[in-house]
């Protein structure tokens, strides 16, 4: 097969994927847009069971409608969660929650979870970086909230700024504006994931991520939050670089990560490869998926690398080598 044909079939198959998510997408009330606007989300596993409480926006009022589905798979709660059938239709000012085929009312209506600011004073941190004029044609700044941030960045930058990066790969902290905002290189955020690109694109992406992670890891830092929200892009769409160094809270797709359980969850390297499985979808799809619920497919020839990224156990998923040669073997 040639490379033309290849990349035309692997585009179909995305298409395909998309497609097929948009229709499902579009066809339940659990989300918006047929659904109601959602304030919030919380899972939570109670006696081995997955409890996921939504609070939804009512019209004309201040109030909240709170529903919990028990994840249940062949019931209708389950069946709910993965897309396949839709919420009862109910008098939108009743809470009420759906436990297998059982509908019963709230005896306790929860409020959605408020999350304080922890942000940290960076004042010592922000000192040691020289001021940058900021130009908005040429730079991004953002408010910096931990100090772990900081240290992480400059880790990754010989332990100067700008210092010299260890990867090309990784955002470089050029240093900080007059008003105490944390200064970088201008990129295009990850919105060019919208389109549909040829296989060649994808990989390259992804073995640019996978050398980025490396380095993260060769310095003993852990990212943690690794999604498509926290790449950047050059204008030319042949580059990639991973944000976001603060290495605090993150993700909980990884069976190992602790949902609840504060900056112990249990992140680790190995947990960062899951992510990277979770990603590598992402990218396909140029969203995050509206649930987990669902057995979003990859396309075929990145199967094998997500399935191996996302195994139940660490010790299963391969090292960032292996998955570098993995995806670099992949015959396209």
């Amino acid at each position: 097969m040639s490379l033309v044909d290849s990349n035309c079939n692997f585009r179909n198959e995305v298409q395909h994927l998309r497609a097929t998510y948009e229709r499902k997408r579009n066809s339940t009330n659990l989300y918006p847009p047929v659904g109601r606007p959602v304030y919030g989300i919380e899972v939570r596993a109670v006696d081995d069971i997955d409890q996921h409480t939504f609070w939804y926006e009512l019209e004309d009022s201040k109030n909240l409608q709170c529903i919990r589905l028990y994840d249940i798979p062949g019931t209708l709660s389950g069946d709910i969660l993965r897309l396949n059938k839709q919420l009862p239709t109910m008098s939108n000012e009743k809470n009420y929650e759906i436990q297998g085929d059982k509908i019963v009312p709230l005896e306790t209506v929860p409020t959605p979870r408020r999350f304080e600011s922890d942000a940290e004073n960076l004042t010592s941190e922000l000192c040691k970086l020289p001021e940058i004029a900021v130009d908005p044609d040429k730079h991004f700044v953002k408010q910096g909230k931990y100090r772990s941030e900081i240290r992480n960045l400059l880790t990754c930058q010989g332990g100067s700024c700008p210092g010299v990066p260890i990867s090309p790969h990784i955002i470089q902290l050029l240093g900080k504006s007059a008003d105490g905002h944390l200064v970088f290189e201008k990129q295009n955020p990850r919105y060019i994931l919208a389109f549909v690109h040829d296989f060649c694109r994808y990989r390259s992406w992804i073995l640019q991520i996978i050398t980025g992670l490396a380095a993260l890891h060769s310095v003993g830092i852990v990212h943690r939050d690794l999604r498509i929200d926290n790449l950047v892009f050059s204008t030319d769409a042949t580059r990639v670089w991973i944000i976001d160094l603060e290495g605090r809270w993150g993700n909980w797709r990884a069976p190992e990560v602790s949902d609840g359980a504060g900056l112990d969850a249990g992140w680790t390297e190995m947990s960062d490869i899951y992510d990277l499985g979770s990603l590598i979808k992402d990218m396909i799809y140029g969203n995050v998926p509206l649930t987990l619920q669902v057995d979003w497919d990859a396309p075929t020839l990145l199967k094998p690398v997500v399935e191996a990224c996302t195994r139940d156990s660490p010790s299963d998923r391969p090292s960032l080598s292996r998955l570098h040669d993995m995806v670099t073997g992949i015959a396209a």
